[in-house]
């Protein structure tokens, strides 16, 4: 084969689900740069493929980057897989495809599996455009602030996240954007215990929280634009939406979130609040 870096899209957990074309790649080409070979190691061992595996992460990717170059130069081709799915989309690889790319050599991706997109296939949202922001920030302080930048956007909003902070987002998610709003989420896509929810938020907590074995894998979040009826138009009450607060939340969220939303003095919200509670 040519000189060329192949970016090579691998099952996001079935096997089957690789292409042919990828298969015949991996056969064919020198050797495979992945992210973790063990991983690797697995998916070639089952189709009976044996190629030497250079690993390349996030922690090492610039530094091994110079070495696949020089591979290249010297007339080798060369796959790049990450774990699952189509590298260097929230996935180690897009700095060896730029340098790749800025040293002239060929760069052909091999197309295939891609989680976000079996995700939004299956959310039944109509939109035919949405934004990816992949892994929120560590910091919860930074999370909150993105996910109020998303609540003011008009796209559908893809992101990740992993099972030890998925309970932590969503009730961030219900702060900001209410226990009414619907999202959408997939877990261990293409795996055997695919789980598939499109609810309120305030209800997939529930759900999550009373089963926590369903708090395993990574998790994709679809959030839809949120409905700005309320702000914008006035044939919803305070009154009303304070009723329907009230079923779901304790009274002081509920106000909070009123307060909130129609921008009104809280301890007013509060005494509206009190009034309809008796």
């Amino acid at each position: 084969m040519e000189a060329f870096l192949y970016l090579v899209a691998t099952p996001i957990g079935n096997l089957e689900d690789i292409t042919l074309r990828a298969l015949e790649v991996l056969k064919r080409v020198d050797l495979v740069a992945c992210e973790d070979t063990r991983t690797t190691n697995r998916l070639l061992a089952h189709y009976g493929i044996k190629k030497k595996l250079i690993s390349v992460h996030q922690h090492n990717e610039k530094n091994k980057t110079e070495l696949l170059m020089n591979e290249l130069l010297n007339g080798k081709s060369i796959a790049y897989v990450s774990d699952a799915g189509t590298p260097a989309i929230s996935d180690p690889g897009a700095f060896l495809v730029n340098q790749a790319l800025n040293s002239g050599f060929k760069v052909s991706p091999i197309p295939g599996p891609s989680s976000l997109v079996a995700a939004f296939s299956a959310s039944g949202i109509t939109s035919t455009q949405f934004q990816f922001y992949g892994f929120l920030p560590n910091a919860a302080s930074k999370s909150k602030k993105l996910l109020q930048k998303i609540y003011d956007q008009t796209l559908p909003t893809i992101i990740f996240e992993s099972p030890h902070r998925v309970l932590k987002t969503l009730a961030l998610l219900q702060n900001i954007f209410g226990p009414l709003c619907e999202i959408f989420i997939a877990r261990e896509l293409t795996k055997i215990y695919e789980t598939i929810y499109k609810d309120k938020v305030s209800s997939i907590i529930e759900r999550l929280e009373s089963h926590p074995q369903e708090q395993k894998g990574e998790f994709i979040i679809i959030l839809t634009p949120p409905t700005k009826e309320i702000e914008n138009n006035e044939t919803i009450s305070i009154n009303d939406a304070l009723k329907i607060m009230m079923k779901e939340l304790p009274l002081n969220q509920s106000v909070k979130l009123i307060s909130s939303i129609f921008k009104k003095n809280k301890k007013e919200v509060y005494n509206q609040a009190l009034e309809l509670k008796k």
